[in-house]
């Protein structure tokens, strides 16, 4: 708390007066990680786009998520940052389950009228969300190897482009 204090120029007291405790103060932050990476991923269900051209955009969403809040990225996706101990503990673990949920459910939903539609062959989209939820998350995650696996974001943009590539054509129609 006497860190976060030093960098907000703020008295420690503060900190304790607004969150209360550490836990509200990570609670805080789950938060706003989740309201960030739900406006990105609004985005691309809006604008009158078909069902696979949001789901491209989804996935496009997805990666600028990562690329422009890798920490918030890391704390809702791969929970590299790890849940306090405490009374809210549930709450937030939670609160991490719904939001994510919801986000692969939204591209559940857009699989199954992309294959309502006949723009793709989908015949299990809730599970098909969970693999490419997953995979963006691996792939994503590569940023953080602390081997030569690492990419730098030039080519994890590179790679993105490619695994979407073939996700495109294994699921469209002939």
């Amino acid at each position: 708390m006497d860190a976060i204090a030093e960098e907000a120029d703020v008295a420690v007291g503060s900190i304790y007066h607004h969150f209360r405790s550490k836990d509200n103060l990570y609670l805080a932050l789950v938060e706003r990680a989740l309201e960030i990476n739900e406006q990105v991923m609004a985005e691309a269900y809006s604008g009158g786009r078909t069902p696979m051209e949001e789901l491209i955009a989804a996935s496009d969403a997805y990666c600028r998520f990562n690329l422009e809040n890798p920490g918030h990225f890391r704390m809702v996706a791969l929970r590299a940052v790890d849940v306090p101990p405490g009374e809210l503990a549930g709450e937030v673990e939670q609160r991490i389950a719904d939001k994510v949920e919801a986000l692969v459910g939204d591209v559940a939903d857009a699989l199954r009228r992309a294959h309502d539609a006949g723009q793709i062959v989908c015949p299990d989209p809730a599970r098909t969300s969970i693999f490419l939820w997953s995979a963006w998350n691996g792939v994503l995650a590569s940023r953080w190897r602390p081997d030569r696996l690492a990419l730098d974001e030039d080519e994890l943009r590179r790679v993105i482009a490619i695994g979407r590539d073939i996700v495109i054509r294994g699921l469209q129609t002939d």
